[in-house]
């Protein structure tokens, strides 16, 4: 096993939606297939002049490489690292290879999403890693075959480096572009011969991500940077109590306003069409609109917040992979523990707002969204539209973050709504940030209360966890015949030997929606499982890296994680008074996660210190990416942990902008250092795995630091000030 320790102190080019013939990979869970196919659809990523080897792979005269990215970029780098796969198994000339974003199309399902075209969940490295190494492969046979007979040499004599396919004994080559065209007349192989990871020239080294000019200089395209002829721009009115409905409006003053084309119903509210935003937005802001709240304006936090703790004491669900009979070795034992923790609704806060564009004809739909559901967002415009879903079409564009809120698809549909209302014209639908905080898919708030049992030597022998919350997939298109994994997942944390555990949940009534957020259910059940381990741990009279380390002990994989991170610390080391360093613990997503967060608690306000990360994702295919994920998650963590809350008066959200709904800043900002362990493992996602072990490793850290417990959070309601 290895380590890869680092610190912290190419341009998008759109695709031609032209018809025309092209190969296509066919992707079903569990099997892959290359073959040709006759299409009219007008949704199929084309990069324009070029051979199509594959519905992912493009080789052009010049010996250019263009590869579709089928998942989303959401600043997790796929942009990058997916080619990367694609060209690993091609060989191809990485300074060659150019990068298309992907339309909606059944030939970029995800394998891990059983066929969707969707992205979330860290999964979409680990969802396409087969799929595009197949590809790549194939594509690379197919142009050693053409080669082969361009030389009139046996194949099997031929080497390929850079794009150059060579004949040693002869001296003679050409390049891929010399060949593409014969190569596209070639029939793919099924199951191509795949490298070994030893034989890897790109995957497992870092290099410079492929969208990095585009976003430096400007010339990178979200959805509403597109310059589509004569567009026009939205703007929403929405209900400020979630359900509220339209009652009356004065829309007809609102149409004299100076360059108002048209006012619409939209899903939620109404939206103002016209020929600038700034023109739409206050035109919008001006609307007078009574509305029908339905009875939700009653609704407030502290009303939930006593409902949900009230909760616990009802009947509860169990979750399945219980071990054991947890609540009767609790019953019977003579040293138990009890707590109850809570996290808050928690907000995205992206930097890019919802934002999407979109045409509608009398024939035709177009959407150009940041979308993490491609293929449900295309079938909610063909619903709306009334168009054939073939007739449908949904180009990605870049995302300006996206952390699970683009997995929703409300902006889209609002999208389509507006089009619709100005046929023949395309728009953009911008959302304001207040609206964006305001009207989320927020991450749910959850109160979790966590039994726990020790025999005589303080080794943990029974753990129940319960929780209470809001269901995510209460508000998904989708069957649920058992408590909410979304929701209660690693409410137990499952690499710990504890011989009898239960997780059961109580499921509270949809009074916000809610959906997914950075890290799933892990980002609130690491929270509440790891907080426990510490005080377990301490009334156990044992040191909390200690503690953790003998649960694993027949883990090594777990087990060089964590010790890792505790030498990377300094774990045991004589800190400062009023120092105090705290760990966490927290797998998943197919990677293993520690962390150490050294705060100081000497001053007016709390100091994070530093954050120490080690981190197992089995083989990084971009270590330097990884890295950045890590960070990035680390630092989502501390926004939430230290400052995150969103709350409700009569129905309605009170934070509003980064004024009273904050994250971590330049000037609060620890430094981070992150060490990758690379394992023989499978590939493992990394962007929501950081999130986890952070919040209950800065708690960890207050206690040693104050011997203050935290058992809610944001951390700045329980009495500290936070910088």
């Amino acid at each position: 096993m290895t380590h890869i320790q680092h610190q912290n102190s190419g341009g998008q080019k759109m695709p031609n939606l032209s018809r025309r013939t092209f190969v296509v990979t066919s992707v079903a869970a569990g099997g892959f297939a290359l073959g040709f196919r006759w299409s009219s659809s007008p949704v199929m990523a084309a990069a324009g002049d070029g051979a199509t080897l594959n519905a992912f792979v493009q080789v052009t005269a010049d010996n250019r490489v263009s590869i579709v990215v089928p998942g989303s970029e959401i600043g997790q780098g796929v942009y990058t690292t997916l080619p990367k796969i694609v060209a690993e198994e091609m060989d191809a000339d990485w300074d060659r290879v150019e990068v298309r974003l992907a339309t909606a199309d059944p030939a970029y399902g995800n394998p891990a999403k059983d066929g969707r075209q969707a992205t979330g969940g860290s999964d979409a490295t680990r969802g396409y890693y087969d799929v595009l190494r197949k590809s790549g492969a194939a594509a690379k046979d197919m142009l050693v075959r053409a080669a082969a007979g361009r030389l009139n040499v046996p194949a099997s004599e031929l080497t390929v480096d850079s794009g150059v396919i060579s004949h040693t004994a002869s001296d003679k080559s050409v390049t891929f572009g010399d060949v593409a065209e014969a190569a596209a007349l070639l029939t793919p192989l099924e199951e191509p011969v795949l490298k070994g990871r030893a034989d890897f020239k790109l995957l497992g080294r870092s290099v410079p991500r492929k969208d990095t000019p585009a976003k430096v200089d400007g010339s990178a395209v979200y959805s509403a940077d597109m310059k589509l002829p004569g567009k026009l721009y939205a703007a929403l009115r929405t209900s400020p109590v979630y359900g509220g409905e339209i009652v009356s409006d004065d829309r007809d003053d609102i149409l004299n306003r100076p360059g108002v084309v048209a006012v619409t119903n939209v899903e939620g509210g109404m939206a103002v069409i016209a020929d600038t935003f700034w023109q739409a937005k206050t035109a919008a802001e001006a609307l007078t609109v009574e509305w029908d709240f339905k009875g939700m304006d009653a609704l407030n936090s502290a009303d939930m917040w006593a409902e949900m703790r009230t909760s616990l004491d009802d009947e509860a669900r169990p979750f399945f992979g219980a071990k054991g009979d947890a609540p009767a070795t609790i019953a019977d034992a003579s040293r138990t523990f009890e707590a109850e923790y809570e996290v808050p609704f928690l907000a995205h806060a992206c930097m890019e707002p919802m934002v999407s564009s979109a045409l509608v004809t009398d024939t035709a739909c177009q959407l150009w969204s940041p979308s993490q559901q491609q293929d449900l967002a295309r079938e909610g415009a063909a619903e709306l539209s009334g168009l054939p879903l073939e007739n449908v079409s949904l180009q990605n564009t870049f995302a300006g973050g996206g952390f699970g809120r683009k997995w929703e698809v409300d902006f889209d549909r609002q999208a389509v709504q507006v089009a619709m209302a100005v046929k023949g014209r395309p728009v953009s639908l911008i959302w304001t940030r207040e609206q964006d905080i305001q009207h989320d898919r927020y991450r749910p708030a959850y109160v979790a209360r966590i039994r726990a049992a020790l025999d005589d030597d303080g080794n943990l022998i029974a753990m129940h966890s319960r929780l209470a919350g809001e269901s995510i997939l209460q508000f998904q298109d989708r069957p649920r015949n058992f408590p909410d994994p979304t929701s209660v997942g690693g409410a137990v944390n499952a690499s710990y030997n504890i011989p009898n555990t239960l997780i059961d949940y109580v499921e509270y009534k949809p009074v916000i929606p809610v959906g997914f957020w950075r890290g799933v259910s892990s980002s609130q059940n690491g929270f509440f499982s790891e907080s426990a381990m510490d005080e377990l741990a301490h009334l156990a009279g044992q040191d909390p890296y200690e503690y953790r380390r003998n649960l694993i002990v027949d883990k090594p994989r777990e087990l060089a994680v964590l010790d890792k991170v505790a030498e990377m610390a300094g774990w045991g080391r004589d800190l400062p008074a009023g120092h105090g360093l705290g760990i966490g613990f927290a797998p998943g997503f197919g990677s293993v996660n520690a962390q150490v967060v050294e705060v100081d608690a000497t001053g007016e306000e709390l100091k994070v210190v530093k954050v120490w990360c080690a981190y197992d994702c089995g083989f990084a295919l971009d270590p330097s990416n990884v890295v950045h994920q890590m960070e990035s998650g680390i630092t989502y963590a501390l926004s939430a942990a230290l400052f995150g809350e969103i709350t409700v008066e009569n129905g309605a959200v009170v934070q509003s902008n980064f004024h009273d709904y904050d994250s971590m800043r330049l000037a609060n900002m620890p430094e981070v250092e992150v060490a990758l362990l690379e394992s023989e493992e499978i590939v493992g996602g990394a962007g929501e795995a950081a999130v986890p072990a952070t919040a209950p490793a800065l708690t960890g850290a207050i206690f040693a630091a104050t011997g203050q417990r935290i058992r809610r959070l944001p951390i700045r309601t329980s009495g500290f000030g936070v910088a």
